[in-house]
């Protein structure tokens, strides 16, 4: 019998790593990312981005299959730069899932190290590869992508296969959120501008500031992000099924409900029967459409300005509705909390 036991002590293990007393160190998520990697090779899901993928280049030495794979890896691993795919593949499980034509883990004859051993995708490399693909060719066909059909592509793709494998939650709760992101103070960013914002990075108006409000802000270059997210009420997952990247200065309401719109228009009527948006997202006209038209019920907070109570008294002065008293459902008590009562 194998007894496996696993300690939480960062202290402990970085002594045993300075004292070489770890001959081998595998990352805890490199059987779950091998598993992830094997679902989409067994459901040729990889091979359908790929197809659809807006980029088609004349000569394709390496498949760009590999290329999302890569890129998917890279993300799970919190990786930024292109340099750090070395570093990736060796500590993640993408090469445990394409098996032995992609790359695998050896034992040197020697050293008895564990090495990485690639054979490519051609015979133009005279040494040993470390990796499937270089990291150059990422880089390239990255640059070579056009930013707004990658996003287009992202939209349109991933809300298809989600729904042909059946990965929506019955639920069909889903989230609306706009947010900034902020770069450097570099005019080479493509489309950024450059807005005031307070300590709490919000965005404010120069005019309607005091002089002691104004010394506690600062101008900020930065883009606007808006996402359409799917998850459900036990917060298990979260997947990003729409974006949009683009300049600060668009308001990001009219933005968020045409991704709902194109996500309504490609899945149809039933996927979608919540939508959670915060009170910068108010629109009655866009809550009433997506009702009428798409079932779906818009939850949001209020604006302080919004008068709810007051609403509901000139409903009931008017006497055009029906009002009925509502009674919540009767909920069963699990028995260890009926046993609990009478102890």
């Amino acid at each position: 019998m194998n007894i496996l036991v696993f300690e939480q002590d960062k202290a402990y293990v970085q002594r045993c790593l300075e004292d070489g007393d770890i001959d081998y160190l595998e990352a805890v998520s490199e059987g779950a990312e091998t598993e992830f990697f094997q679902y989409l090779n067994s459901q040729h899901i990889l091979d359908e981005l790929a197809k659809s993928y807006p980029l088609k280049r004349k000569k394709e030495e390496v498949p760009l299959w590999l290329y999302i794979a890569s890129e998917m890896s890279l993300r799970l691993h919190g990786m930024q730069s292109f340099n750090g795919y070395p570093l990736v593949i060796r500590t993640g499980g993408m090469l445990n899932a394409f098996g032995a034509e992609v790359g695998r883990k050896v034992v040197h004859p020697e050293t008895e190290q564990v090495t990485i051993h690639c054979p490519g995708f051609n015979q133009k490399n005279t040494y040993d590869r470390q990796t499937p693909c270089d990291q150059d060719f990422l880089r390239k066909v990255a640059r070579a992508t056009e930013a707004e059909q990658l996003v287009g592509w992202y939209n349109r793709e991933v809300p298809r296969i989600l729904k042909q494998k059946r990965l929506f939650d019955e639920e069909g709760i889903f989230i609306g959120d706009a947010s900034y992101v902020f770069v450097p103070d570099n005019e080479n960013y493509k489309g950024s501008v450059v807005m005031l914002f307070d300590e709490h990075n919000h965005p404010v108006n120069k005019e309607e500031l005091t002089p002691a409000q104004l010394r506690r802000c600062r101008y900020r270059r930065c883009y606007k992000w808006v996402e359409l997210i799917h998850t459900n009420a036990r917060h298990e997952f979260f997947f990003f099924v729409a974006m949009h990247f683009g300049s600060a200065k668009a308001h990001e309401c009219p933005i968020l409900y045409q991704l709902v719109e194109q996500f309504l228009s490609m899945v149809g009527k039933g996927v979608m029967k919540w939508l959670i948006v915060d009170r910068g997202l108010l629109d009655g006209e866009k809550f009433a459409m997506l009702k009428t038209q798409w079932d779906v019920d818009t939850v949001s907070g209020l604006r302080s300005d919004m008068r709810i109570l007051e609403d509901a008294r000139g409903l009931l002065r008017s006497g055009s509705a029906a009002w009925q008293e509502y009674q919540p459902p009767a909920r069963e008590i699990p028995g260890w909390q009926q046993r609990l009562r009478y102890h």
